[in-house]
């Protein structure tokens, strides 16, 4: 089983090198496909990158969930595996991914997603105990990663060309395709966001976002300080 891992960065410079050589590192018991996608950084994100990835996609701006969708088109493995530039997968990853899809018949998943770990103090271990529980719900979030195949992703018509809530509104297509699952290994996000903002300030701001996204307000709108980079 050959694994494409399709990572969004935006102005990573600093630290995608040491994030990618431990993915790197780490991948070891299949073969693995690198795609990072540099959503238009104004350092040196794309050239760092170059070192370790199999391919540099340049994309003109930072949206993800355009950036995922242009990852997926170049990719050419069994499995996709979407990561934030700052998440830190389980040493067994692959192994944990490929028994998933080994063991669960095609009908009965339409993704996968690893168990997520904010960090320490009280309110990261509530936030990620809150996440882990919506991806229970069918709401698989970009901090988990987000592992699917070709056929499903095509399928179900790939990642909007979202700044942010891409995740929110891939899964509800996945769900309309099949049932998305939660593995019990962890995988560790830097929480850059959450720290920032306060775990419950972010939690709150995202229930609220998500709730005018289905009554219809556009994800540009929602986030002006994304769309107008």
């Amino acid at each position: 089983m050959k694994f494409s891992v399709v990572v969004a960065a935006h102005n990573e410079g600093a630290q995608i090198a040491s994030a990618l050589k431990r993915l790197t590192q780490i991948s070891k018991t299949s073969p693995v496909e690198l795609v990072v996608v540099d959503g238009g950084s104004d350092d040196a994100t794309a050239a760092v990158a170059a070192d370790w990835a199999d391919h540099v996609v340049l994309f003109g701006s930072d949206n993800r969930g355009a950036q995922w969708h242009a990852g997926a088109e170049k990719a050419t493995g069994d499995v996709l595996l979407f990561l934030r530039a700052d998440a830190q997968p389980p040493g067994n990853w692959q192994q944990a991914l490929e028994h998933f899809w080994l063991t669960t018949p095609a009908d009965q998943a339409a993704a996968v997603g690893f168990t997520v770990a904010y960090g320490g103090g009280a309110g990261l271990r509530l936030l990620s105990a809150w996440s882990n529980a919506r991806v229970r719900g069918g709401v698989l979030g970009a901090d988990h990663g987000i592992c699917t195949t070709p056929e499903i992703y095509k399928a179900v018509g790939g990642f909007p060309p979202f700044p942010e809530l891409e995740d929110y509104e891939f899964s509800r297509r996945l769900r309309a395709h099949g049932r998305i699952h939660l593995l019990k290994d962890r995988i560790h996000a830097a929480a850059r966001r959450m720290r920032s903002r306060g775990p419950l300030s972010y939690a709150a701001r995202r229930v609220w976002s998500e709730a005018r996204f289905r009554l219809g307000a556009k994800p540009e709108d929602l986030f002006p300080e994304r769309s107008s980079r």
